[in-house]
C-alpha cells in the first residue's frame, strides 16, 4: 500500500455503556416525525429494539479503531503574527521533516488547511473548527514526507472551502502582498499565494469546483485537478464525495509532474478510488511523443468568457504550432449547463455532508471520527459563525431537499452521465480539450454596496460566475490543468485550461510543458 500503512487492527476492551436508555416517548416522537402512525404496541416494540441497538453501540464503544500511521516526529508549530502571514496566506507554521532521501528531498511544501497533519491544528478556514487537532496524517501528507519533502505549514482557505474568491477564511482576505486589492481566487487561495511568492516550492490544494485551478490562474502558478480518484482524498475534509479532488499547485509544469507522481495511486483507504491504479513517472516523460498532439478548442468553453479573454487565449493558441501541436474545434453542448447541474446536486450534497460532520457516507474506507465530531459539534454550537457563502449554499440545499426530496440531485447526476459521454466523445477527436480557465482576469475585490444584502449578493454572484468552466471537470472526473500565460505570481494575465482523458495526466502534462515553452514570461522562471 503506497504511503498509507495502518496501525494494528482494533481490539476489544471493556467500557461501561454511557448510552441513556431510550424511552417510549422518544420513540413516539421519532415515529410521529416520520409519519409512521404507529400503535402503542408498535411503539413499545420499537423501544425494545432501539435499546437493543444501543447495546450494540456500547460494544462498538469498547473497540479501538485503526488510524493511518504517523511516521515522522513533529511539534505543533505556531500561528504566525500578522506581519509574517504573507497576505494572510499562512494559516499555521510548523516544520515537519520527512525521510532524508527521496524524489522530493530538498523541496518545501505547504498543506491546504482542509488536509490533516497530525498534531498540527486544522481549521478548514472556519471558526467552527478552531482548536481541532487531528491525530492522523492525510495520505498525501504521508507521501510527501516518505519522499523527503519538508512541510512548513498550513495554507489559508475559504470557510469550509465553499467559495472561489479567497475572502471568507477565518484568517481574513487572502491576497498577493504586492496587490492587496486584487482577488487571488479560492478556495485554495493560500496554497497559490505561498507558491507564487516563493515561500514554498509546492502546495497541496483541493478542488470541488475549481479550487485548485482558480487560485493557480490568479497567482500565475500551475494547478492540476487530477482524474477523480487518482490521488487519495483520505484525511481531507469532504464537501461532496462525488467531486472531491486533491492535487498539486507548483511553480512550473515539471514540478507539478514530479509532485503528482509522488501523491498519486491507491492507498486502500479511500472509497473514491479504484484498485490497481497505474502511476507513470510523469516527470521523466514530459518531453516524449508530443509532436502533432491535437488540441480541441471547446466552443462552449470560450462562449462563457468576456471577449478580451477569448481573444487572448485564441491568439496564444495560434502559436501552438511552434510547440509542435495541432489545433481544431470541438463542441460539448452540455458544458454550458455546468452551473445549473452544480445547483442541482452540489448544494444538496454538500449540505447533507456538512450536517453529517463532513463524513462522506456510502464509501468504503477510513472515516476520521475525531473530525466528524468536531464538525458536528461546531455546527450545533456555532453555526451562526459560518461565512455567508456557506449559509447560502447549505440553505439552498436544504430548501431543495425539503421541497423536492432528492429529485434534482438524481436528475443532475443522470445528466452528468451524458455530459461525461459528450466529453469523452470529443476527446476521441483530439488529445486534449482546451479553453480559458476563467471568464476574466483577476480583478479588485468587490467594494461594499449600500446594503449588506447587495454586498453579499454581489460576492456570491462573482464567486459562482468564475467557475463556469472549471466545475465541469469536477462533475465528469476528467483531469484539468491550469497553465497561466503570464509569469509566476502574475494574475493579470489569462490562463489556459487543459482537459484530458481520464487517467491520462501524462498527455495533459506533456501538452502543458510544450505550451509553457512558448510563453516568454514563463521561460524567465523555468
Amino acid at each position: 500500500m503506497k504511503g498509507a500503512s495502518k496501525k494494528a487492527m482494533a481490539y476489544v476492551k471493556y467500557v461501561p455503556s454511557l448510552h441513556k436508555p431510550v424511552s417510549q416517548e422518544e420513540i413516539q416522537a421519532i415515529s410521529d416525525a416520520l409519519k409512521y402512525d404507529c400503535s402503542l404496541d408498535q411503539v413499545q416494540a420499537l423501544t425494545v429494539g432501539a435499546n437493543d441497538a444501543l447495546g450494540a453501540l456500547s460494544l462498538l464503544d469498547s473497540l479501538c479503531e485503526p488510524v493511518p500511521e504517523v511516521k515522522f516526529p513533529r511539534t505543533p508549530g505556531y500561528r504566525p503574527q500578522p506581519d509574517d502571514r504573507v497576505g494572510n496566506a499562512w494559516a499555521w507554521r510548523c516544520d515537519v521533516r520527512g525521510a532524508p532521501t527521496g524524489k522530493l528531498a530538498g523541496k518545501t511544501f505547504v498543506i491546504k488547511d482542509n488536509a490533516a497533519v497530525a498534531g498540527v491544528p486544522m481549521s478548514n478556514g472556519s471558526k467552527l473548527l478552531q482548536g481541532y487537532i487531528p491525530e492522523f496524517d492525510a495520505t498525501v501528507v504521508s507521501r510527501i514526507l516518505d519522499e523527503g519533502g519538508r512541510i512548513l505549514g498550513k495554507a489559508s482557505c475559504d470557510d469550509f472551502c465553499l467559495s472561489a474568491m479567497g475572502f471568507s477564511s477565518v484568517d481574513g482576505y487572502v491576497v498577493m502582498p504586492e496587490k492587496p486589492d486584487y482577488r487571488v481566487g479560492g478556495s485554495s487561495s493560500g496554497s497559490g499565494v505561498l507558491v507564487a511568492t516563493g515561500q514554498v516550492d509546492m502546495a497541496i490544494a483541493a478542488d470541488q469546483g475549481g479550487s485548485i485551478r482558480i487560485p493557480a490562474a490568479w497567482t500565475g502558478t500551475v494547478g492540476l485537478k487530477p482524474t477523480y480518484g487518482l490521488v487519495p482524498y483520505t484525511g481531507l475534509v469532504s464537501i461532496e464525495p462525488t467531486v472531491d479532488h486533491v492535487g498539486p499547485i507548483a511553480k512550473n509544469v515539471a514540478d507539478c509532474a514530479l509532485f503528482l507522481e509522488v501523491i498519486a495511486g491507491n492507498d486502500g483507504l479511500d472509497g473514491r478510488q479504484t484498485a490497481n491504479l497505474d502511476v507513470p513517472e510523469y516527470s521523466k516523460q514530459l518531453e516524449v511523443g508530443i509532436l502533432h498532439k491535437k488540441l480541441g478548442l471547446l466552443k462552449e468553453g470560450f462562449d462563457t468568457c468576456v471577449p478580451e479573454t477569448q481573444a487572448a487565449i485564441r491568439e496564444f493558441l495560434n502559436n501552438a504550432a511552434l510547440a509542435g501541436l495541432d489545433t481544431g474545434n470541438v463542441s460539448v453542448p452540455l458544458h454550458k449547463y455546468g452551473l445549473a447541474l452544480l445547483t442541482g446536486f452540489l448544494s444538496q450534497g454538500s449540505n447533507t455532508c456538512f450536517k453529517q460532520g463532513t463524513a462522506a457516507q456510502f464509501l468504503q474506507g477510513f472515516y476520521p471520527t475525531s473530525l466528524e465530531k468536531a464538525v458536528r459539534q461546531g455546527g450545533q454550537c456555532a453555526g451562526g459563525l459560518l461565512a455567508p457563502g456557506i449559509k447560502s449554499f447549505t440553505t439552498i440545499g436544504e430548501l431543495i431537499s425539503r421541497r423536492y426530496g432528492n429529485h434534482y440531485y438524481c436528475k443532475s447526476r443522470n445528466i452528468i452521465l451524458e455530459l461525461t459521454r459528450q466529453y469523452e466523445e470529443a476527446l476521441e477527436r483530439c488529445d486534449v480539450i482546451v479553453m480559458p480557465t476563467l471568464t476574466h482576469v483577476s480583478s479588485k475585490f468587490t467594494s461594499r454596496r449600500s446594503t449588506e444584502v447587495e454586498t453579499q449578493t454581489a460576492y456570491l454572484k462573482e464567486s459562482t460566475d468564475q467557475i463556469a468552466n472549471t466545475v465541469v471537470a469536477n462533475m465528469t472526473g476528467h483531469p484539468a490543468l491550469t497553465l497561466p500565460l503570464g509569469k509566476l505570481g502574475d494574475g493579470s494575465k489569462d490562463s489556459l485550461m487543459i482537459v484530458g482523458k481520464k487517467f491520462d495526466e501524462l498527455t495533459v502534462l506533456q501538452v502543458a510543458r510544450a505550451l509553457e515553452k512558448i510563453i516568454p514570461a514563463r521561460n524567465e522562471d523555468n
